[in-house]
């Protein structure tokens, strides 16, 4: 468990200092610009999609740790998963600079005025009420789609290791007979 949290601890300590390398980039930012991104990041559900995919995504990862981890038992994995929970949820507001600053450097002011308008518009407040779902979706679809086609060449490796098997155990026993006849 301590190696769990140290792990998670150095990737909170890389974000944080990611933050803070954005953070003075985005204090030179024209704030008009800056006001435009936050009202981007507001129409279009930042925050709160941000909730849902931790929300999503925390039993998930909680769900890997368990499986390469299996001597921690349930209580503490309850546990540790609410403190997670809790401390991303916390944590949550640290991200809204360095996303202004990512928004900031791959979009103009007026690319951000007009991502502005278009989720303001009625299609546009559509999309971000929807895009949860449709991400949750496509989620689903791309676990789905993986696992059948992991099935194809996880077959046909084990095919492949079946015949190598075969084959040196054939070797073997054709070694064996030659050593048998020679001596």
């Amino acid at each position: 468990m301590t190696r769990i949290v140290c792990h998670h601890g150095r990737v909170v300590a890389l974000i944080v200092m990611i933050a803070v390398m954005q953070i003075q980039g985005v204090a030179a930012m024209d704030p008009e610009k800056r006001a435009n991104i936050e009202a981007l990041l507001k129409d279009t559900g930042m925050v709160t999609n941000m909730n849902r995919l931790i929300d999503l995504l925390t039993p998930q990862i909680i769900g890997n740790l368990k499986k390469s981890n299996r001597e921690i038992n349930d209580r503490m994995w309850s546990e540790f998963t609410n403190i997670c929970t809790e401390e991303m949820q916390r944590s949550l507001p640290e991200l809204e600079e360095p996303i202004i600053a990512i928004y900031d450097a791959n979009f103009s002011a007026d690319e951000i005025k007009q991502l502005v308008a278009f989720y303001q518009s009625p299609v546009g407040r559509k999309i971000a009420v929807q895009l949860p779902q449709l991400m949750q979706q496509s989620i689903a679809m791309g676990q789905s789609w993986g696992q059948q086609v992991g099935r194809v060449p996880s077959s046909a490796f084990a095919r492949r290791q079946s015949r190598r098997v075969m084959t040196s155990e054939r070797s073997a026993s054709t070694q064996a007979l030659r050593r048998g006849r020679i001596e």
